[in-house]
């Protein structure tokens, strides 16, 4: 198993188990003002629960970006040399990190899926904060997390699809129409 891709994997699930967690208001402490010898305990007010639908389309951001960045990853360490059936050569060819995280490693798999789940989870992290303001502001929390879920979802069906698109540019370039052999 590639190092790079050991390497990509276990930081993108690092950082999305970063993301995923919550702080209880269980866990916080708070000191009391006394007065007069007598601690003043303030009437607890309800806790807002968060929706099953606002949980739900976090896990949708979440298993989104896992396929995304898992495609990713196999994309990018892709065999780079294409023979013919008969173990002739016909070409070389390097995948790209073509989304945004591309100008930080066009080439490397830890730094594109790095910078895309850290992206995604400064995304749930901001979500989460626009959710507790409440109102209005809950479904455009939804909302993000939902567009960027399924943004990442199609970009990973592209990046599944593209082995046929670079068999098809191969033979395309070279002319050859048989089965396709890559290696290192």
């Amino acid at each position: 198993m590639n190092l790079t891709k050991i390497r990509a994997g276990s930081f993108g699930m690092l950082l999305l188990a970063m993301g995923l967690q919550t702080s209880s208001p269980a866990n916080s402490q708070s000191m009391f003002p006394f007065m007069r010898g007598r601690a003043e305990i303030p009437k607890a007010e309800p806790v807002q629960k968060t929706s099953f639908a606002f949980k739900a389309s976090e896990l949708f951001l979440a298993s989104g970006t896992a396929f995304d960045m898992t495609t990713t990853a196999r994309g990018l360490d892709h065999s780079t040399t294409a023979y013919r059936s008969d173990g002739s050569f016909l070409t070389h060819y390097y995948v790209k990190e073509t989304g945004w995280a591309g100008f930080l490693g066009n080439r490397d798999a830890f730094t594109a899926v790095g910078a895309n789940v850290f992206k995604n989870v400064l995304m749930d992290r901001y979500s989460r904060r626009l959710y507790a303001r409440g109102g209005r502001w809950r479904t455009l929390a939804f909302g993000m997390n939902i567009l960027q879920g399924t943004l990442n979802s199609i970009a990973a069906g592209n990046n599944i699809r593209s082995n046929e698109r670079i068999d098809r540019q191969v033979r395309l370039a070279t002319g050859y129409g048989g089965a396709i052999v890559w290696s290192r």
